[in-house]
């Protein structure tokens, strides 16, 4: 009897990933491809030929290394959401770098819409900012005449990570994506679930260069004879992986950047600051709206000290913050500040130094101030009545106990850490073997888990909320 296999993708900012994942949810084998993005100043951007080769390396081989007796029954495909590619048609060519999420070279473009921020976000649940889709695709069509030559000539496709991996796997069979990576574009109306004609318009982007829009799990053709049966954004399989599926859920997800994502159910609502979100959505289960708070930065800002001459191993982290005596105060804005502030503009601000401060204080104090900024949103999404009594944790960076230690004491309730730490990968395959009708009340992922509980009191957690709020208003009235 053969075991039934699904593999998962993941494709990230630092990584190209492949899981092969079994009937009761453990990952059995998983290949990792490093994945380079260009960045200089405010521009961070990739060749997509290397996106797709590194995407398609890892599969291979995780294919190869599978027991004979494996059959793969499904590909499940999950990836960066605002991350844009656009290439030519007919050729099949990238026509320009794709633009990373983080990358903030389209300010202008945001800026110059007509649409009011309010506007944008009642339609679309996002704000008008050069990280999403819309404003980088105004700027390719400015910037490379190629862009600009193949939407003349209506040769020009545009769609995010996913498709263009999909597009390529299926050698341009279909051209497709799901809501949850849809949204990101900036283009896409949360309410009627479709292509909002008025943004486009406001965008000057033409509809035919976007891909259709299907359910996240549903027929997006075949790789090598083996079905692709989902389409997901990263953040939304995570939150798959981590069971934040019903109302009430909430997820911090700590990758390159870091998520807090809370389930809100069926009905839609407006927070000032915050995003509203999708979650995925299959024939037998209809998308919750989620309420999500961007922090620019998790782990980069850690890749970052290194790049700046702090020689260490982020898997040391919880041996270096034992080793903090007195953490230095940070305020991690590389990248600017995302939810509720909104401000790109912003960079980090480090303070308290003294003679005796080491490197493990200065990382110490990164991981906290990290703790700090997350706190800072799920206290600011509570003011609205939407309460958290626990949480969910995933993403690379939260193999750090410390982390989840401190952000437990911080925010006064439980953390919850699954032990496996490829959660995008393993949310994917998740919605895959969900549609697939397998029983999936026996995986393994939503009982192997640990628990980080408060170690402090209410009272010493708010003292050091306060001495951190007043150190952080203090970092953001610093001059530009």
């Amino acid at each position: 009897m053969k075991n039934k296999i699904i593999i998962a993708l993941d494709q990230g900012s630092s990584s190209s990933r492949a899981a092969a994942v079994n009937g009761s949810g453990v990952v059995i084998h998983k290949e990792s491809i490093p994945v380079n993005f260009n960045v200089n100043g405010v521009k961070c951007e990739c060749d997509a030929r290397d996106i797709l080769k590194s995407q398609l390396q890892s599969l291979d081989k995780t294919i190869a290394a599978l027991p004979e007796n494996s059959e793969i029954i499904s590909i499940a495909v999950c990836a960066q959401r605002s991350t844009i590619v656009l290439w030519d048609k007919i050729t099949g060519s990238a026509l320009c770098p794709a633009l990373s999420w983080l990358d903030g070279r389209a300010a202008a473009q945001a800026e110059l819409n007509p649409m009011t921020q309010e506007e944008i976000h009642s339609r679309s649940g996002l704000y008008k900012t050069p990280y999403y889709s819309a404003p980088k695709i105004k700027w390719c069509l400015q910037n490379y005449s190629d862009v600009k030559q193949a939407a003349r000539k209506g040769r020009l496709m545009a769609g995010p990570v996913a498709t263009w991996l999909i597009w390529n796997m299926t050698k341009g069979k279909v051209f497709a994506t799901d809501i949850t990576n849809a949204q990101r574009t900036l283009l896409f109306n949360i309410k009627t679930m479709s292509w909002d004609d008025e943004i486009l318009k406001s965008f000057d982007i033409p509809k035919n260069i976007l891909p259709q829009v299907i359910s996240s799990a549903a027929d997006f053709g075949f790789y090598k004879n083996i079905p692709i049966t989902v389409c997901v954004g990263d953040q939304q399989a995570a939150c798959a992986a981590t069971g934040l599926l019903k109302k009430g859920d909430c997820a911090i997800n700590y990758g390159t950047g870091a998520f807090v994502l809370l389930n809100i159910g069926a009905n839609y609502a407006d927070i000032a600051g915050i995003l509203t979100s999708v979650s995925y959505n299959s024939q037998n289960r209809q998308a919750d709206f989620i309420l999500e708070g961007p922090i620019n930065t998790a782990a980069s800002l850690f890749t970052w000290l290194q790049t700046i001459g702090l020689d260490f191993d982020i898997q040391d982290m919880d041996k270096i913050y034992a080793n903090s005596k007195e953490p230095a105060q940070i305020f991690p804005a590389l990248g600017g500040i995302g939810a509720p502030i909104w401000n790109f503009k912003l960079t980090p601000v480090i303070y308290g130094l003294k003679p005796n401060t080491t490197k493990n204080d200065i990382i110490a104090g990164a991981l906290r101030g990290l703790a700090f900024l997350t706190a800072d949103i799920i206290n600011y999404i509570s003011k609205s009545g939407f309460n958290t009594y626990r949480v969910q944790a995933s993403g690379g960076l939260s193999a750090s106990g410390a982390l989840l230690k401190f952000q437990s004491d911080i925010l006064q309730c439980p953390i919850i850490r699954a032990k496996e730490t490829e959660s995008g990968a393993l949310g994917a395959a998740y919605i895959a073997a969900e549609n697939l009708n397998m029983d999936t009340s026996k995986w393994e992922t939503f009982k192997n888990y640990e628990v980080f509980e408060p170690s402090v009191s209410q009272r010493e957690a708010a003292a050091k909320h306060s001495n951190w709020r007043q150190f952080a208003d203090w970092a953001l009235k610093q001059p530009l």
